[in-house]
């Protein structure tokens, strides 16, 4: 009896995987080892694996752990680890890690070998820290080798893109919902050749430089929900000829640096399938919301002066500016009250020519023996609906000549709101040619009255 209790014992140990503080992996074979939990009342010395040395996947589905250590990962000789929502605090990189999921940790640190030279043998591919309480990204540096990185939703503020600069075989970088505010630009320019996806989306980011970036295989871009008006160093999209996909909505994007960044861009239809041609432009977040001035390709943009605010003749044009701004805002609403009014038109006249095919359907089931009258009726009744129709057609011809007319007019402002910006420009430049003309007269002057009074002395 005792050994049958004994032998259901061990069963009910071995079944959740832990007996003590020693593993087990739920298949007894195969390239994978699942272990279901880790004993609570262990810490990581007192962890005894089974033998992984035909294993290639290690995957912990749940427990607790603190630290994965260099004397823990020593004994994991697996490919691909996966430690996810562990609780982990730090963890060690070994050598012969390729694939990291340590995604919805508590991480803070990412530790290798402290010998360099061995830095160079660190065999990582992927490494996914997502959803962890990351504060930089320095401790990334060992690992050339990546060829994927997701540094979502952590708590870095700052992207220094020197540090993938030695990661040639970059395919997808994504650091979204960090509260990034800067991205420093490498010192010598940004050769990517790999990389296919890069996300920045959902972070605070209000200026962007991207000169002397090279990533001829980007496949993806994501920018948006954040604060940028535009992004420096990018004459326009189409620098990325293998682009397919583009997220720039929810930021304050200048109307006219938007529409030259995109006009060059072959942007495929809202709502069109993955597989047609051009590039797909997520703007769902600008639909839902009013853009306060006007939308390029569907994505809420605004007008923004280049020229600092310090700078007085500025002031000149200011008011000419906010005239502009708010004709704009008329040029809309007269719009949508014309189109509101034609709508109206439209009703009424349905309305009408339902109220006319009543009468004729009634006068023809009260007057059925009178053949001769109802023919003239029905002849009367049909003249009056061409009537209408062509009432119809011709008030939705105004409409669309209306529409096309307010269109021309807001691009007409659009182009007086450049021409200031350039003009205001030109009139800075002339002053500041004025000013250094004027130095070099009064200088002249101050030579020519010094040169009698030398010749005098001599």
């Amino acid at each position: 009896m005792d050994r049958c209790v004994l032998v259901l014992l061990l069963a009910f140990l071995t079944s959740y995987g832990v007996m003590g503080a020693t593993l087990i992996c739920t298949k007894p074979k195969g390239p994978t080892c699942i272990i279901k939990s880790l004993p609570s009342d262990s810490d990581s010395t007192s962890l005894q694996f089974p033998d992984l040395s035909k294993r290639t996947v290690l995957r912990i589905a749940e427990g607790k752990l603190s630290n994965l250590t260099e004397q823990l990962a020593a004994k994991l000789p697996v490919r691909e680890l996966w430690l996810q929502g562990l609780e982990l605090k730090s963890a060690f990189v070994a050598a012969n890690f390729e694939k990291l999921y340590l995604r919805n940790n508590k991480l803070e640190t990412l530790l290798t070998q402290s010998d360099p030279s061995s830095v160079s043998s660190t065999a990582l591919k992927v490494l996914d820290v997502s959803n962890n309480m990351l504060k930089n990204c320095t401790q990334l540096a060992p690992f050339h080798q990546l060829e994927e990185l997701y540094l979502d939703e952590n708590q870095l503020t700052e992207l220094r893109m020197e540090l993938f600069v030695k990661m040639t075989q970059l395919r997808i970088l994504s650091a979204a919902r960090n509260g990034i505010v800067q991205i420093v630009p490498p010192t010598s320019g940004l050769e990517m050749h790999e990389l296919t996806t890069l996300s920045l989306a959902h972070n605070r980011l209000a200026t962007l430089q991207m000169t002397s970036w090279e990533l001829p295989s980007l496949q993806t871009l994501l920018l948006n929900n954040n604060s940028l008006t535009e992004v420096e160093g990018l004459d326009g999209f189409e620098r990325f000829y293998e682009l397919q996909k583009l997220e720039l909505a929810g930021n304050r994007w200048s109307c006219g640096w938007l529409q030259h960044a995109l006009e060059k861009v072959r942007v495929a239809a809202a709502h069109s399938s993955p597989d047609s041609d051009g590039v797909r432009l997520d703007r769902s977040v600008d639909d839902s919301a009013g853009c306060s001035i006007d939308k390029v390709h569907g994505i809420c943009c605004s007008f923004t002066t280049a020229v600092a605010a310090s700078s007085k003749p500025m002031e000149l044009f200011l008011p000419e500016i906010d005239r502009v701004r708010e004709a704009i805002v008329q040029i809309d609403r007269r719009h949508e009250a014309l189109r509101a009014a034609q709508a109206e038109q439209l009703k009424h006249l349905s309305a009408t020519l339902q109220n006319a095919l009543d009468e004729y359907l009634a006068q023809v089931t009260q007057q059925e023996d009178e053949s001769v009258q109802l023919k003239r009726r029905a002849a009367s009744v049909h003249s009056k609906v061409d009537q209408l129709e062509k009432s119809f057609a011709r008030l939705d011809s105004e409409a669309t000549t209306a529409g096309e007319v307010e269109q021309q007019r807001k691009r007409l402002l659009h182009f007086m709101v450049d021409m200031i910006n350039k003009l205001l420009q030109q009139a800075i430049e002339t002053d500041r040619l004025w000013v250094q003309a004027n130095g070099a007269r009064i200088e002249h002057d101050r030579r020519m009255e010094t040169s009698p009074t030398s010749t005098r002395e001599e």
